[in-house]
């Protein structure tokens, strides 16, 4: 065998040889081949070594695991003896543990007895569980007045029991996908949640009990000692289930248990607030009669009573309480009207359909909820939230009253504008200052409904809220009243200023002088009447947009539309470079929340905000600027009415006076009187005028008299003196009925538009009666009238203004020094030669 083995390997080598040695270079790489093989036996060598290392380790921890399992099998022996009570000493020697597959028999058997072990030992500690939760809740049910220390101790076990086994519950439900809530975990949170709300229960009813002994929520009765102390230990209780309550929250929450019910506020405060909150709902929330939504002001003081006649107690006792805990931080005066703020929110909510179906109680509401904030905030230094911005954020409540208040104002303005005497002034008598607005009835109740409504807002916290009111509720009243007038204006200018005076049916005063008979007097004072009445027509409505209109004026110099003003002024700074702040209005519907925070923001005041401006208009400007522009436009619009109708009327009844015919043939012209076709017309003058000085401002009866005397002046000239032939008589009736007529419009001297002497009402007439009343020739004999004013004669300067080809520049020189300068050169011609005394070789002007 052993020689076989040889050859065999001898074989092999020379196979081997011949396989890989066939040529003699070949042999050359027999060192390199065997140092290669050496290197590769060395390897294998460590490997084998490391592989026994291996091997002996492995061993090692096999014999360890063998020990294990041999003392684990033991214990599993132990406890099947107890399972099937055949545990004997003497019985142990049977199981004898070998090598081979009866230790894998016995591991299986014992593993099989050991699930049903760990079943019954779950088993166990359920029942050890409820056992200890059931214990813990009849030890919470003691009565807490006499086992005050057993029933807390309870609720902080419940609260352990609930940390130790609730929330190992939840983590195997997190770590399995899908696994339903243990009955177990569930019972304990059910568990936990009874006893804490029956210790609770009980806790606040002892403590109700012990305010009725002091009389609580009215006025307190502190004289009771023990009822006092019954209080404090009350009291005491409910902090420390507080105190308590709160060390627990975040094993409440991982357990998503709720036991404050959304609460923030101490406990013990809590229960002094139900009592409050109990009397609310029996006054103001029941079928009772005082529970009345239009009366916000019953059950908002009834609040503040309560609160009056408790907050010493607060400050001064329960505060004291608070001061020896760790809560010693707490505002115990602030945190209780926290706790009343919620019998506020619900009870708004109580009466908000009320308030959606009847908008003109809001306002009441948001009164009183304004005086309501402002008392906690100065009285009693509340550091909370408005509820009056809380009622107001409601926009479906928000609009109500906007809507509200714009059909009542609406609807009171019409019906004051439908009255028979609408336009009548509201104020008679000659005390008034002319300069000073003369309210009317519509315009005083235009002036009142826009400042009760900002009375009623001026109070609401938003600046946007207020714009919106403004917007809605009150510039539609004023334009209401702009459009009526406008009305009354188009169909005045339409009917009655073509017909204000119908004069044509009374008779002129003939060339004899035959007086007025009655039939013609009873018309002509029916014409005056009806005059009369028409220009009071207008002066009423000048009256009614100038009463409107100042006070507009004086509206944007008050707080609330300054305020506002500067609202708009920052949100168009804010917007860009050329937003013109009076623009707000026109997207003021759909105005955003960036817009909100703008127009709300307080970091800056009114003052500040405008005057940072580089545009003056923003500082001279005004929330209601844009309203008193319109109202000026038309009130000078009547005003050119009221120049246009006195004008109309004057002229008119000059009519008879300008066709008088008898300036060459009449020979009564020395007395002093004016001609008698003038007459009846200087008392009628003379009514208006007064009338007018009477009821119109300063500016505006200049206006008028001086547009009138224009119109008179023109007239006189073109239609009289320079249509009419006239002797030197008759030239000096032409100056005292000049003069008569200017006494007419000088004659309210304080208020007169031609107040100096070097402005003449009548300049042009004047100067056609000094032409018309000269002297032809040196010889004859001066005028006496005072208006004939020109020294020379007609034959010393008639020549060179009559020359035709002389310069009119220097003909205008020649007058000029003769004091005629408003008078033209050719009206001056004119007049020259309807001179009949005067005998020149130019052809007499006709009319």
């Amino acid at each position: 065998m052993l020689e076989s083995g040889t050859v065999d390997a001898q074989e092999s080598v020379k196979q081997f040889l011949n396989g890989h040695f066939a040529t003699l270079e070949s042999l050359e790489l027999v060192n390199e081949l065997l140092r290669d093989e050496e290197e590769t036996n060395a390897l294998l060598e460590e490997e084998l070594k490391a592989a026994q290392k291996t091997t002996q380790a492995l061993h090692q921890e096999a014999s360890v695991i063998a020990e294990n399992v041999r003392a684990e099998s033991l214990r599993l022996i132990d406890i099947h003896s107890k399972i099937v009570g055949a545990s004997a000493d003497d019985d142990v020697s049977a199981w004898q543990f070998r090598e081979g597959t009866r230790i894998m028999d016995l591991m299986a058997t014992l593993a099989a007895e050991l699930q049903g072990y760990e079943r019954l030992k779950r088993s166990k500690e359920y029942i050890d569980i409820v056992v200890d939760v059931e214990q813990t809740a009849d030890q919470a049910k003691k009565d807490l007045a006499l086992n005050k220390q057993s029933v807390l101790a309870a609720c902080t076990h419940a609260f352990e029991i609930l940390k130790t086994r609730g929330t190992q519950d939840l983590k195997e439900r997190s770590s399995t996908a899908r696994q339903p809530e243990s009955h177990l975990g569930k019972y304990i949170r059910q568990s936990v949640q009874q006893i804490w709300e029956h210790v609770e229960t009980a806790a606040g009813d002892a403590l109700n009990k012990s305010l009725v002994k002091l009389g609580w929520p009215a006025k307190l009765n502190m004289s009771s000692t023990s009822a006092v102390v019954d209080f404090d230990a009350q009291f005491s209780t409910l902090m420390s289930l507080d105190h308590m309550l709160r060390g627990a929250e975040e094993t409440l929450d991982r357990c998503r248990i709720d036991l404050q019910r959304g609460r923030a506020s101490p406990l013990p405060l809590e229960y002094m607030a139900r009592a409050v909150d109990i009397r609310m709902r029996y006054h103001f929330e029941t079928a009772r009669e005082t529970n009345r939504a239009d009366k916000p002001e019953w059950w908002l003081s009834q609040v503040l009573t309560t609160l009056q006649n408790i907050v010493t107690f607060l400050e001064a006792h329960v505060q004291w309480l608070y001061d020896g805990t760790a809560s010693k931080h707490l505002d115990v005066r602030n945190e209780f009207i926290q706790l009343l703020l919620p019998i506020i929110r619900r009870k708004l909510a109580h009466d908000r359909s009320e308030y959606l179906r009847t908008g003109v109680i809001i306002p009441n509401v948001v009164r009183e909820l304004a005086y309501f904030d402002h008392t906690l905030q100065q009285v009693y230094f509340f550091e909370g939230g408005s509820m009056l911005s809380e009622f107001l954020a409601d926009g479906a409540v928000f609009d109500a009253w906007v809507e509200a208040e714009r059909s009542a104002a609406i609807s009171s303005y019409m019906n004051t504008v439908a009255e028979p005497g609408a336009f009548d002034p509201v104020y008679e008598g000659d005390g008034l200052d002319p300069d000073d607005p003369r309210p009317t009835l519509v315009s005083e109740k235009v002036v009142l409904l826009v400042e009760d409504i900002a009375e009623r807002y001026a109070m609401v916290p938003s600046r946007m809220l207020q714009l919106q009111l403004l917007s809605t509720t009150q510039f539609p009243i004023v334009i209401a009243l702009v459009e009526d007038v406008e009305a009354e204006i188009d169909e005045f200018s339409r009917v009655s200023l073509a017909f204000i005076r119908n004069t044509a049916g009374i008779p002129s005063v003939g060339a004899a002088g035959v007086t007025s008979t009655t039939a013609t007097m009873a018309k002509t004072a029916s014409a005056q009447s009806t005059f009369v009445s028409q220009l009071g027509r207008l002066i009423s409505w000048y009256q009614t947009v100038w009463h409107v209109e100042e006070s507009a004026r004086e509206w944007n110099n008050s707080t609330v539309y300054v305020d506002m003003w500067a609202a708009v002024c920052k949100r168009a700074q804010a917007i860009g470079k050329g937003t013109d702040p009076r623009d707000w209005r026109e997207n003021c519907d759909c105005w955003s929340i960036q817009d909100r925070r703008l127009l709300d923001d307080e970091t800056e005041s009114a003052a500040d905000v405008i005057s940072s401006h580089d545009d003056e208009d923003w500082l001279d400007g005004g929330i209601w600027e844009r309203s008193t522009k319109t109202l000026g436009d038309l009130k000078q619009r009547i005003l050119e009415l009221v120049c246009r109708a006195i004008n109309k009327e004057t002229i008119d009844q000059m009519r008879s006076y300008r066709k008088k015919n008898n300036w060459e043939t009449d020979g009564s012209f020395e007395d002093n009187r004016v001609s008698a076709e003038l007459s009846n017309v200087l008392p009628e003058l003379s009514l208006s005028l007064s009338s007018l000085s009477n009821t119109l401002p300063y500016a505006a009866f200049v206006r008028i008299t001086r547009a009138l005397g224009n119109e008179l002046d023109t007239f006189l000239v073109e239609r009289v003196a320079c249509a009419h032939r006239f002797s030197i008589h008759s030239g000096r009736q032409f100056c005292r009925d000049i003069d008569a007529l200017s006494r007419v419009l000088l004659s309210s001297a304080a208020r007169t538009a031609f107040k100096t002497a070097a402005r003449h009402p009548l300049p042009k007439a004047r100067e056609c009666g000094e032409i018309l009343s000269c002297v032809v020739d040196s010889t004859a004999s001066p005028p006496t009238s005072a208006s004939a004013g020109i020294s020379l004669s007609l034959e010393e300067w008639g020549p060179a203004v009559m020359d035709v080809a002389a310069d009119d520049q220097e003909t205008a020189l020649v007058l000029n020094k003769l004091g005629i300068k408003h008078l033209s050169v050719k009206q001056v011609r004119r007049l020259v030669g309807n001179r009949l005394d005067y005998a020149q070789s130019t052809t007499p002007l006709s009319e």
